[in-house]
């Protein structure tokens, strides 16, 4: 089985991943509530630290910025295709 394979360096930067992405997503979650609480899109924290919460409708830096949502979709699963491929290529490799 691969799992027996993996090292553990691999399970570490998994780990590293996996906390980085929910923090990246708890912090979103703050922000927003915050937002939601007192009504305005600027949340001072410190004297150095200001907080403004700005909404990007495309994927990166406004890109794809559309509003038909099934042409995301299509990207989405695009993506997800290319995923696969990648992972079936390492599973036949041996070298995941």
């Amino acid at each position: 089985m691969i799992i027996k394979n993996l090292g553990k360096n691999f399970i570490i930067n998994l780990l590293l991943i996996v906390l980085i992405f929910l923090f990246d997503r708890i912090s979103k979650i703050y922000v927003i509530n915050l937002d939601k609480k007192f009504l305005g899109s600027e949340i001072f924290s410190s004297e150095f630290l200001n907080i403004t919460l700005i909404w990007n409708e495309g994927i990166a830096f406004g890109l794809f910025s559309f509003d038909e949502k099934y042409l995301y979709n299509i990207l989405t699963l695009f993506i997800l295709i290319i995923v696969f491929i990648i992972f079936f290529y390492a599973y036949q490799k041996q070298r995941i």
